[in-house]
């Protein structure tokens, strides 16, 4: 009998936007946690699973390992997700606060790993910057270290840390070609609702996020737990009212909280471990469209057995 984390989860979201010429697909998975219980079987199901949808993008959301320590002990696998995933579509990649240490990589340095890596082909690790081609604009912002820790209220994040940082890097939101569909993707959604935050990014028709693992919603309570709630986000607050699917912001701008690979990682408590078979792996695609027919999103899921 399958367990629910033996079960992959696609919430396909077809969302309009008036300057798509042909459909775009993204597929974006966050959360991976890549450690010694997330390894290759699990790379070679994110990879299938990707590669089946058949997307024009791949985005990882961040937390791709599980802590620093893990680069050099799991690179290999580490460089075999992010490879596969480039041979299937230009893949974007933002990196979350467990994939460094304090200070973000220098990504134009090959010596460190995450420097290497960006130096694949068809591998964007998106440091604050633009990625742009003839059909979509892609702007990746990397959450720095005291975004993560607000020292003022342990249960969430620092929205003015995020802001003042966020206003560094003008080319993320000022300037934008208006002629084409634009999507924004970062780490943690937890600061995305602050007026500043949203005002500033609502140039971008999507916001992609991952962090909040789907809200740690079990597989049994997904059709029954109110929409788009959550039971607890990494901060530990309790029953958040946006963890999880596809939300408007009332600037227009679409965000995802993309569910996550795992949802209980190989650092958090060894009690708590056996939830994360209580809930799916999860990947996210997201079609823009300029089929009227979509003017209001459509969201569906499917599930699919996984390969043991």
């Amino acid at each position: 009998m399958n367990k629910p984390s033996d079960m992959l989860q696609v919430r396909e979201s077809i969302i309009y936007n008036k300057n798509v010429e042909n459909d775009i697909k993204i597929a974006s998975v966050g959360d991976i946690h890549i450690s010694k219980s997330v390894g290759e079987k699990d790379i070679n199901n994110i990879y299938e699973s990707l590669a089946r949808e058949e997307p024009d993008y791949v985005c990882l959301l961040g937390d791709i390992i599980d802590s620093p320590k893990e680069l050099t002990k799991r690179f290999d696998d580490l460089e075999k997700l992010i490879k596969s995933c480039s041979s299937i579509a230009p893949t974007m990649i933002v990196l979350g606060g467990h994939d460094f240490i304090y200070d973000v990589p220098d990504l134009s340095d090959e010596s460190n790993v995450w420097g290497k890596l960006n130096q694949l082909s068809e591998v964007y690790i998106l440091n604050d910057e633009i990625y742009s081609d003839d059909k979509i604009i892609i702007g990746g912002y990397i959450q720095k270290e005291d975004v993560y820790n607000n020292r003022y209220d342990k249960h969430t994040e620092d929205a003015i840390a995020f802001y003042i940082d966020l206003m560094q890097h003008p080319d993320l939101y000022s300037g934008l070609r208006e002629d084409l569909p634009k999507v924004f993707l970062t780490h943690s959604p937890a600061t995305i609702n602050d007026n500043r935050i949203k005002s500033q990014l609502s140039a971008y028709d999507v916001i992609i996020t991952g962090h909040y693992h789907n809200g740690c919603v079990p597989a049994m309570l997904e059709n029954i737990y109110p929409k788009n709630a959550g039971i607890i986000t990494p901060k530990l607050k309790m029953f958040p009212k946006q963890a999880r699917g596809v939300v408007r912001l009332d600037t227009g701008t679409y965000l995802i909280y993309s569910g996550g690979w795992i949802k209980l990682s190989a650092g958090s408590p060894l009690l708590f471990h056996p939830l994360d078979m209580l809930c799916n792996r999860q990947i996210d695609v997201t079609t823009l469209t300029s089929n009227e027919e979509y003017m209001n999103e459509s969201v569906k899921t499917k599930k699919l057995v996984l390969k043991k």
